[in-house]
């Protein structure tokens, strides 16, 4: 049985450590351009069991807004080459401050200035996120039913890509399933939120909570299989990152009990 307590500790220590470091690199990188940046999501969420953070599955989700309406980077080689120098940065300086991390937290920045006109994109509150430069904003706050009719709009947009799930496995082998779980990995945390936001009375309080509170409530609404799938998921994450990447059978035990979350919570609306 793994030390779930210390390799969380881990973890959080890694991400902590990597929530500065960016911090630092998103200054050097933007400068004045630079309004805010925050961080958010489950990494930044409190860890109860093993399922609310997993080294492969979980992003460090960082937003940033500029000040000007300008591409992060400009479109052509120099903008490509400063952006594989921020990744390079990110890369060489974690292991010197962090010699003894369990892992590298996975980034994932958005640039939040092209999704303000998109009707799905919903700025957070500044009480909701860890603000890493500047000063946020506190988004518009939304009715209940709004974010009802938004969440279930979401889970229904999924049927397309599900049905094409069987295809886009068929000829998979060991890594190449690494591409399959990245473009499912965004849509599975999420989902059974999404689910629970139906049912319970605030819509608000649902999207606070970590997977471990999340897996009780689908159990409490009846959802067993989906909470069972998620849970599973997550488990097998821990599997193959423990693993060191080398058991190429959790990679398929990965999509698979993520599949099952995606189409148990379509099939529930």
């Amino acid at each position: 049985m793994p030390d779930w307590e210390g390799l969380l500790k881990q973890a959080r220590e890694d991400v902590l450590c990597a929530v500065d470091i960016w911090s630092s690199i998103l200054k050097e990188t933007f400068g004045s351009r630079l309004e805010y940046a925050y961080a958010k999501g489950s990494a930044l969420k409190q860890w109860d069991t093993f399922v609310d953070y997993v080294p492969v599955l979980s992003d460090l989700d960082m937003h940033i807004m500029l000040r000007d309406s300008d591409d992060m980077f400009p479109n052509d080689a120099d903008g490509f080459a400063s952006s594989i120098d921020v990744a390079r940065k990110f890369e060489e300086r974690f292991p010197t401050k962090r010699p003894d991390h369990l892992h590298f937290p996975r980034a994932q920045i958005v640039h939040l200035n092209p999704n303000l006109d998109n009707d799905f994109f919903i700025l957070p509150q500044v009480s909701e996120v860890h603000v890493m430069v500047g000063t946020p904003k506190d988004g518009p706050i939304q009715t209940e039913e709004e974010l009802r009719k938004q969440d279930l709009s979401r889970i229904r947009d999924m049927s397309e890509y599900i049905e094409d799930l069987p295809r886009q496995a068929v000829d998979r082998v060991g890594l190449d399933f690494w591409t399959l779980l990245r473009r499912m990995s965004w849509r599975v945390s999420p989902s059974p939120v999404r689910i629970l936001s139906q049912v319970h009375r605030s819509v608000h309080e649902v999207w606070t909570w970590n997977r471990t509170r999340v897996t009780k409530e689908l159990r409490n609404y009846n959802y067993h299989n989906i909470a069972d799938s998620y849970q599973n998921y997550y488990k097998k994450g821990w599997e193959l990152f423990l693993s060191g990447f080398s058991d190429y059978s959790k990679l398929r035990e990965i999509v698979t009990h993520g599949y099952a979350v995606l189409r148990g919570c379509l099939d529930s609306v």
